[in-house]
């Protein structure tokens, strides 16, 4: 089994504002090649954590690390060159069109690229150079200068790039653009952070997830298990749950099953009229019996309400 390699990690990371604690010790884990979706309410701590991360903001206690250099390394600028990031809204100048405002962006970098390797830049994040050349950033759809903030973001050929909320104000087209565009750029090595309040969207395009809420966060999850816990599944609440169980299992040779107090919980594909006429011809008693379908956003809400995982 190969080593984790850390894009980011967060040891107790924590930052404060006068008496309020926007971040509080939080511990992140971005594996490289991950696109891991960061979640939470407007004010929830993501913004926070991503302009220390940048190093917009200096952490009140904890410390990160970036490609395995600690914060407080004297590398780090070094491990910062290999990050690049849209922090809040996208700058473009809307007078410019593509082109240029990529060479705006190489001066202000310091870094040089030739014509061809721009376009090919702006090819690559899915604007088709040859039928926006003429046209200036401001005439661009908000999903066509949110690919174009990718590609400024993409000119010091990053290997880590930090989105804060990409998705806000974009028309359903513009959602399949961008995703599709991260889709893409992850395949070619990049690992993502996407901040958003948006689960739906996140699961689309992510393999993991954190939840924070009121700057802790609360869990980090792979989309597979979370798709897990909030999968369709029969439950059934009855005081001889385990009795019940084996019965179900020796009749209808069950495979996924579990019980938890005395809630019995059957994610076999199995029809419900064909448990409950088992139950039935067994003389075996219920309390209640039905079918659940647990959404992710049903998981995300459990989750910061404080109720337990879907």
């Amino acid at each position: 089994m190969s080593e984790k390699r850390y894009v980011l990690e967060t040891y107790a990371l924590s930052k404060k504002y006068k008496d309020k604690l926007a971040v509080d010790c939080v511990n992140m884990h971005i594996e490289e090649g991950d696109i891991y979706g960061f979640v939470g309410e407007n004010g929830a701590g993501k913004t926070t954590i991503i302009r220390l991360i940048t190093g917009l903001a200096n952490p009140t206690s904890g410390r990160y690390a970036l490609f395995g250099i600690n914060s407080a390394d004297k590398r780090i600028g070094e491990a910062r060159k290999l990050m690049s990031g849209i922090v809040e809204a996208v700058s473009v100048n809307r007078s410019m069109n593509a082109l240029d405002n990529l060479k705006l962006q190489c001066l202000i970098n310091d870094t040089k690229k030739t014509d061809e390797e721009l376009i090919n830049l702006i090819n690559r994040v899915g604007l088709v150079y040859n039928e926006i050349a003429k046209k200036k950033a401001g005439d661009f759809s908000l999903g066509m200068r949110q690919r174009l903030g990718l590609a400024i973001a993409m000119i010091s050929d990053p290997k880590f790039i930090v989105l804060d909320e990409p998705m806000n104000g974009l028309d359903p087209q513009g959602f399949i653009d961008v995703r599709e565009t991260i889709i893409k750029l992850n395949k070619e090595g990049v690992t993502f952070l996407i901040s958003s309040h948006i689960l739906s969207e996140l699961d689309k395009v992510c393999n993991k997830i954190g939840v924070i809420s009121h700057g802790k966060l609360l869990d980090e999850i792979s989309i597979d298990d979370l798709h897990a816990k909030s999968r369709k599944k029969i439950v059934i609440v009855a005081n001889e749950i385990e009795d019940i169980k084996d019965y179900l299992v020796s009749k209808l040779d069950l495979k996924e099953i579990e019980v938890e107090n005395e809630t019995l919980f059957i994610f076999d594909d199995v029809d419900i009229n064909l448990v409950m006429s088992s139950l039935v011809n067994g003389n075996k008693l219920v309390k209640d019996i039905c079918v659940k379908e647990d959404t992710i956003e049903d998981y995300y809400i459990n989750l910061v309400v404080g109720g337990k995982h879907a």
